[in-house]
């Protein structure tokens, strides 16, 4: 990808339906149901589950899954930020300001044997923001587990699951939750140029496993993503997100801008009540639109 990241913007075309428009993977899928829960009659959350991975490495993935997630615990939707990356990274050593659980994702979900997750609500470490976090370390989910199977665990518990997938977008562990039309899928990248350019490669991946040619523009996977383009450094001015938008507007859900916070920027623990009222307004409003 040598090429000027406005360059290939560029060659979206500005009408018409181009070949090999995305949708979700025609392969046999258990779909998450929101609504009422099965067999416990619980009431189950409305909210889309969310997925957040980044379109290259320092997209702040991590940074981005836990504002979404403080949005909504603030909000008072039972909700679970949890580790969807291949090896573990540092979601509740960002995110748990009010207790760090030593009960990883992995023994959680085998807690009771039988392949039997234990109960949810005491594996969690938790925020203040009212929200729980389920780390992960770097083994393996064993018995023939994947993240479908977490997800179904965290939906029958009755919570909104928030998945900080890291990057990159192809992991093999990611595929169940991008298989699932029921999750919303965030795109995060920085506000660079050459990260923008680099999204080029990793639209054309989505549109390459998910897609046929049978959605037009602004269908399938691609058309169900958000892209948040996020300002790491002060005092820039950053014309990223402007130039996504004018290129790739009816071909993505939505576009949005996360604005530099000095809070997130020392890279220590993120407490949400400590972000600028700007940047919670942010997420709050990237929290609106994937949630229709």
């Amino acid at each position: 990808m040598g090429e000027d990241w406005s360059r290939w913007l560029d060659e979206t075309p500005d009408q018409g339906e181009p070949s090999g428009r995305p949708v979700r993977s025609k392969a046999p899928v258990v779909r998450l149901r929101r609504g009422k829960g099965g067999g416990s009659g619980a009431e189950q959350p409305l909210q889309r589950p969310i997925l957040v991975v980044g379109g290259c490495g320092g997209a702040g993935t991590t940074t981005t899954a836990l504002g979404i997630a403080g949005e909504l615990g603030m909000a008072g939707t039972p909700t679970v930020a949890v580790d969807a990356t291949a090896a573990g990274s540092d979601l509740a050593l960002r995110g748990a300001d009010e207790h760090l659980h030593p009960i990883s994702l992995q023994s959680w979900l085998y807690g009771r044997g039988d392949d039997e997750p234990a109960p949810l609500k005491e594996c969690l470490s938790r925020a203040t923001s009212g929200i729980g976090l389920l780390w992960r370390d770097a083994a393996p989910l064993r018995r023939r587990a994947t993240y479908l199977t977490v997800a179904r665990a965290v939906y029958d518990a009755g919570f909104t699951a928030v998945y900080d997938g890291g990057s990159p977008i192809a992991g093999r562990q990611l595929r169940p939750l991008l298989d699932d039309a029921d999750v919303a899928l965030v795109l995060a990248i920085p506000a660079r140029a050459d990260a923008a350019n680099r999204l080029r490669v990793t639209l054309e991946w989505l549109d390459d496993q998910f897609g046929d040619s049978t959605e037009g523009q602004g269908g399938g996977i691609v058309g169900d993503t958000t892209i948040v383009v996020s300002h790491q450094h002060p005092g820039t001015e950053s014309r990223v997100a402007e130039h996504l938008r004018e290129h790739l507007s009816g071909w993505v859900r939505d576009i949005r801008e996360i604005p530099y916070d000095p809070h997130l920027a020392r890279g220590e623990l993120v407490r949400h009540a400590s972000l600028a009222a700007e940047t919670r307004r942010a997420y709050g409003r990237l929290l609106t639109g994937v949630a229709s």
